[in-house]
């Protein structure tokens, strides 16, 4: 990065590297991205219903897996980048979002609002900051228990539903409520209709094929709920949860930077085509948190024109399954004092960020300092 009067680049000056095509929304593509895994979800629903039994599982699987992939093009729409037009976005934010009964109210509230505007601060961001030791010291043995799952590889799914949606969006206290009650009440009351037409549907069709009640709502609504949960809570934990990411407190001030929260609090895990196609480019993460205009079936041509400019503030690397049981072994606790990953009895595991990498990019070159943390210089 190119530093000028010591000062961290502007926002305006970082977007610019962004070509204005990729900011283009187009009514096709947005419609082809809303309607594809919408139809995969009522397909397998009703592939689920009407399969044989040894079937419905691997359906059900299809069916969550959708889930995930219309709350991401949902996520999309609320943010206005999917169409061109402000209804289409919100009309298809709200459908897509309804199979993950997620209110929309809330979603703009959380997501839009703090989490893309106090990205990486712990008490405003809602994007599973890390606790402190102390913290987690505090907690009773099942609240650590909970959380020692929600940071593993295999708690994913419980992460999303006990910090993100029980938390902030179905079920938030006063403080974390969207300001517009009567709204969000109507949302909730909505999806709750939702729910219950979900599962009459399930149990009146089992009564009708003479099949197990149980089974069936098993197979229709609660796998196809943890496998979207786990999905989710997967990309999300990996959006801004590195060993090389910091995160920041009341402690720092001033706030971070742009580039510090939106360019190196996001890291581009680079996934296998196959699976970035899948995924909607939803792991093109930098460029997001960079400029939300960018529709998401622009997006990985907007983070390699961005990476051109600011590669070297950008953490970027290629997914394995070893460097994400890596990540979930060293990101648990976090000392917001010296700015490190620590273990559950306080032992360092990582150098510490904000001293030797953010604060010594205004100095020098940004390279320099990720190999420094790499090698443990």
């Amino acid at each position: 990065m190119i530093i000028k009067n010591n000062e961290w680049p502007k926002v305006n000056e970082i977007r610019a590297c962004i070509n204005n095509k990729e900011r283009i929304k187009k009514t096709f593509l947005g419609l082809f991205h809303f309607f594809l895994p919408l139809l995969v979800w009522v397909g397998s629903l009703a592939g689920i219903i009407l399969a044989p039994w040894w079937a419905k599982s691997i359906i059900g699987l299809v069916n969550g897996h959708a889930i995930g992939i219309m709350l991401i093009i949902g996520h999309d729409a609320l943010h206005g980048s999917l169409f061109p037009q402000r209804w289409m976005n919100r009309l298809a934010g709200r459908i897509s979002m309804a199979p993950a009964l997620h209110p929309e109210t809330s979603w703009v509230h959380t997501h839009n609002g703090l989490h893309h505007g106090f990205t990486m601060i712990k008490g405003k961001d809602a994007g599973f900051p890390p606790l402190a030791l102390q913290e987690y010291r505090a907690m009773s043995l099942l609240g650590k228990l909970s959380y020692r799952i929600s940071r593993s590889w295999y708690g994913c799914g419980w992460l999303y539903v006990s910090e993100m949606w029980f938390k902030w969006e179905f079920f938030p206290i006063a403080a974390r409520a969207p300001k517009n009650h009567k709204a969000f009440l109507r949302d909730r009351l909505q999806l709750a209709a939702f729910f219950v037409a979900w599962i009459s549907l399930l149990i009146g069709s089992a009564f009708a094929r003479g099949e197990n009640l149980f089974l069936m709502v098993a197979w229709g609504f609660i796998l196809p709920q943890c496998v979207s949960n786990y999905f989710t809570g997967f990309v999300t934990l990996q959006q801004h949860t590195h060993p090389r990411v910091a995160w920041y407190s009341e402690l720092d001030a001033p706030s971070p930077a742009f580039v510090q929260a939106q360019l190196h609090g996001a890291p581009h895990m680079v996934f296998p085509s196959i699976l970035r196609g899948v995924m909607r480019g939803v792991m093109e993460h930098t460029v997001h948190h960079t400029d939300i205009a960018v529709p998401l079936y622009c997006l990985q041509e907007a983070q390699k024109t961005l990476e051109q400019s600011f590669g070297g503030d950008i953490i970027q690397e290629h997914w394995t399954a070893s460097a994400f049981l890596r990540s979930t072994r060293i990101c648990r606790l976090y000392d917001y004092n010296s700015h490190q990953w620590i273990d559950y009895d306080g032992k360092p595991l990582t150098e510490a960020l904000y001293e030797r990498c953010l604060q010594k990019t205004k100095a020098g070159s940004s390279d320099e300092c990720v190999r420094s943390v790499m090698s443990g210089e």
